[in-house]
C-alpha cells in the first residue's frame, strides 16, 4: 500500500512540475449531466489535455416517491484554448469519460436498486470570466449498462461552474 500512495505523490509531482506554465491548471465547482449533478475537480496537465473527476451524491423525493442517486466518475478533455489574454475567453473542448452509477428508488414502497456503468462522447464549450471563473454547457452521446445485461443510449447534456484557484 506503501508503494502506491509513493507512486502517486511522485506522478502528482510530475504532472505539477509539467504544468506550472499551463493557464487554468486546477478548478474547483458544479458539474452536471442529466439526470445527475454534483462536485467536480478538473486539473490541467497541458494547456489542451484537462481530467476532470465528479462526485454526484444527489436525490430527490416526495410523499410518495423517493430516488436516490449516487455518480462517481472521471474524463479526460481535450480543450482548445482561446490564445488571446482577454478577461473573457472561450474555450471549445472534446471530452470521453466514464463512471459508476448506483440508483435505488423507492415508489409506492417499493424498492428498486441498481448498480451502472456507463461512457459518454460529446464536446462543449466553456466561457471563461476574468481569468478565473469557467462556465461551461456541453453535449454529447452516452450509454448506460445495466446489471441484466441491458444497455442505453441516449444524447445527453450538462453544463458546469467552476473557479479556477491556478
Amino acid at each position: 500500500m506503501k508503494k502506491v500512495i509513493i507512486g502517486f505523490c511522485l506522478l502528482f509531482a510530475a504532472l505539477a512540475v509539467q504544468s506550472q506554465d499551463v493557464k487554468r491548471t486546477f478548478g474547483v465547482g458544479l458539474q452536471s449531466s442529466f439526470p445527475s449533478f454534483g462536485f467536480s475537480v478538473k486539473y490541467a496537465i497541458t494547456e489542451r489535455s484537462v481530467v476532470q473527476a465528479t462526485i454526484a451524491p444527489f436525490g430527490s423525493s416526495s410523499a410518495d416517491v423517493s430516488v436516490s442517486m449516487n455518480f462517481y466518475g472521471a474524463r479526460y478533455m481535450y480543450r482548445f484554448p482561446d490564445s488571446d489574454e482577454r478577461s473573457v475567453s472561450l474555450d471549445p473542448y472534446l471530452f470521453a469519460g466514464g463512471g459508476l452509477l448506483s440508483y435505488k428508488s423507492s415508489v409506492f414502497g417499493e424498492t428498486s436498486t441498481e448498480n451502472m456503468f456507463g461512457y459518454s462522447l460529446g464536446g462543449g464549450v466553456e466561457l471563461i470570466v476574468a481569468g478565473k471563473f469557467g462556465i461551461s454547457a456541453e453535449v454529447g452521446y452516452g450509454k448506460m449498462s445495466f446489471t441484466e445485461g441491458i444497455a442505453a443510449s441516449s444524447i445527453v447534456s450538462g453544463a458546469g461552474l467552476h473557479f479556477y484557484i491556478r
